[in-house]
């Protein structure tokens, strides 16, 4: 492995959707999440894209609870985490597309006409689901990074203001959890292989 020099500017990015889609969820539980940054998404099972998203992206926020233990004149002698969450923030726009609907309504409530978009939504109360969420971006610098929530779970909704002139928005803000091997998150990185494979000739 290289040595990174003290100051590298190459490693500083801008975030950008990567070609050919930018986020992707599976409506079943069996599905198999990528573990690279290149496999592309339309050729992985089971996964549909979610469309565009809105202008600010995706969002990811982790807090960490801390319970303070202090020593008997006051001051804090040890800090142990009691608890961790990761959150991610997502605004679609593409909300006639079923996939997109189906993560507002629940993945049986929704039905698509002939045209392949939304026909007909069933705004039932008590959807309780969870579907893993892919995010894929291209660094400025050329690389594709991706990012894998293996288990999410929708923690709160927007509001979708039907407003004149205003685009319709489905804000959600999605938990991690843990599918069972205490890493609710991965984060893979890599060339893209035409660039790869370019560098090497």
């Amino acid at each position: 492995m290289a040595a990174l020099k003290e100051i590298d500017n190459s490693l500083v990015t801008v975030g950008s959707p990567a070609e050919g889609g930018c986020c992707w969820t599976s409506f079943n539980p069996a599905a198999k999440t990528p573990t690279d940054a290149t496999t592309k998404m339309s050729t992985v099972g089971d996964f549909e894209s979610l469309g565009e998203l809105s202008e600010n992206g995706f969002s990811e926020d982790k807090s960490i609870t801390s319970t303070k233990h202090k020593g008997w004149h006051g001051s804090v002698v040890l800090s142990v985490v009691s608890e961790e969450e990761r959150k991610y923030k997502v605004e679609f726009i593409e909300v006639n597309r079923p996939s997109v609907a189906k993560l507002r309504y629940g993945s049986k409530n929704v039905t698509a006409g002939e045209d392949g978009s939304v026909s007909k939504i069933l705004d039932k109360v008590g959807v309780n689901e969870t579907y893993p969420l892919v995010f894929d971006e291209l660094e400025s610098n050329g690389y594709l990074r991706r990012t894998v929530v293996e288990k999410a779970a929708v923690e709160s909704f927007d509001t979708v203001p039907h407003k004149k002139g205003d685009l319709l928005v489905y804000g959600m803000t999605f938990i991690a959890l843990d599918s069972g091997d205490g890493m609710p998150v991965k984060i893979y990185r890599a060339k893209p292989a035409m660039a790869a494979a370019a560098a090497k000739n």
